[in-house]
């Protein structure tokens, strides 16, 4: 099962590869391209259309590109925002609040009722989310890390050193059982190892379906030191599962 369901996740890759090179693409094409009878690729192709990876006209498909306004490409803006405002549910008022260099991770910020509350984060890109009156925004600090905007360095892990928090809410590159939670960059891993250690009573993981069963260059942290991961309907179940059992909860949006 395991092996069919990265089989899967591989094929889903690679047809999203060859979109992205290609103006448009046929159903024969495609499965022609790699090897795989129609009506396997039709599932391919229906199920990608669901996640808004693609788009499919009479005859045809094309990659969606809208999914890669995002310069982290971290999933189509819908699905990080149902991601965003579950984990808004887990900040209480008067909270100390760190959020790393992730872009659904950012946008917690979009959702957030709680009062009070004092954000510390390393993205540069807080500046372009809403502002409550009643609320602090703290910046690290630190070496700038184009083109992402995020905040790295030294300055940066002082600050952080310096703070506990309540909450963390933490995104990555990848979410693997055998290499745990990942990102690209190794400064930007060392930060979000401290927002995790000094947080005291709540860290979350977000992470959109792309993200599940991929791994990235640097390791933050293994799986079961967050309490909660919140993902998307999309994810593998079977994955899902096996995180459940590190002691994660698991909650998938809508």
């Amino acid at each position: 099962m395991k092996n069919s369901l990265a089989n899967i996740d591989k094929r889903h890759r690679d047809i999203l590869d060859i979109l992205e090179k290609k103006e448009q693409m046929t159903t024969l094409e495609l499965a022609e391209a790699l090897d795989v009878s129609l009506s396997t690729i039709r599932r391919d192709l229906h199920l990608l259309e669901e996640q808004n990876d693609i788009i499919r006209r009479y005859g045809y498909c094309i990659f969606n590109y809208e999914n890669k306004a995002d310069v982290d490409h971290s999933g189509p803006v819908r699905i990080k925002q149902a991601i965003a405002r579950e984990a808004s549910t887990y900040v209480h008022d008067c909270d100390t609040l760190f959020i790393n260099s992730s872009s659904t991770a950012l946008k917690t910020i979009d959702f957030l009722h709680a009062e009070h509350l004092t954000i510390i984060t390393n993205n540069l890109k807080i500046h372009y989310s809403p502002h409550k009156a009643n609320c602090d925004y703290i910046l690290t600090g630190g070496e700038m890390r184009f083109p992402k905007e995020a905040l790295v360095g030294d300055v940066a892990i002082n600050m952080v050193s310096s703070i506990n928090a309540d909450v963390c809410i933490i995104g990555c590159g990848g979410v693997s059982l055998e290499s745990g939670v990942t990102t690209n960059i190794i400064n930007e891993a060392n930060i979000n190892q401290l927002m995790l250690e000094q947080t005291l009573r709540c860290k979350i993981l977000v992470a959109d379906h792309r993200k599940i069963g991929t791994t990235s260059k640097c390791k933050i942290a293994d799986i079961s030191a967050f309490d909660y991961l919140i993902t998307d309907r999309f994810s593998s179940i079977e994955t899902l599962e096996e995180i459940h059992k590190l002691g994660v909860k698991v909650i998938q949006t809508n």
